[in-house]
Formats: C-alpha cells, sequence, structure tokens
C-alpha cells in the first residue's frame, strides 16, 4: 500500500504510538494518514512525486497551528 499510519490514544506516549502501512480503520484517539504514493505531490507541472520527510513534518506544523487557532470543542 501507499500509505503510511501513525495512532495513539490519548495519555499514551512515543512508545505506545503504532506505525501500520494500509487503508485507514479508525481504531485509536488520534490517527495521521500520510500518502506515499509518487503520484501524491505535483511537482514542476506534469511530474509527479512521493512526499518527502520534511514535508510531512512542515504540514504537521501547520496542522498544528490550526488547532491551535481553532474554535473547536476540546476540553480543557
Amino acid at each position: 500500500m501507499a500509505t503510511r499510519r501513525f495512532k495513539l490514544s490519548v495519555g499514551e506516549t512515543l512508545e505506545d504510538v503504532t506505525e501500520e502501512v494500509g487503508a485507514a480503520v479508525n481504531s485509536d484517539d488520534v490517527e495521521l494518514t500520510i500518502e506515499l504514493a509518487t503520484t501524491a505531490v505535483n511537482d514542476a507541472g506534469s511530474a509527479t512525486r512521493a512526499v518527502s520527510k520534511q514535508e510531512v513534518l512542515d504540514c504537521l506544523e501547520q496542522i498544528k497551528l490550526a488547532i491551535i487557532k481553532s474554535e473547536a470543542a476540546f476540553s480543557q
């Protein structure tokens, strides 16, 4: 499969992070699916490539900022 999934439940630590391959099936509180297909990123017009590790980290930072800014009902 061309995806990588990372899963963690609330209260767990780095040692508890689950890394899986394949289609998403919700089973933890927080899950992240990363598309690794070589068609994931449109690079220079018609060329495509897979996403880089740094690009994933950059996207996660933006998601983190969006959650901080969000008015969604997260418990305090």
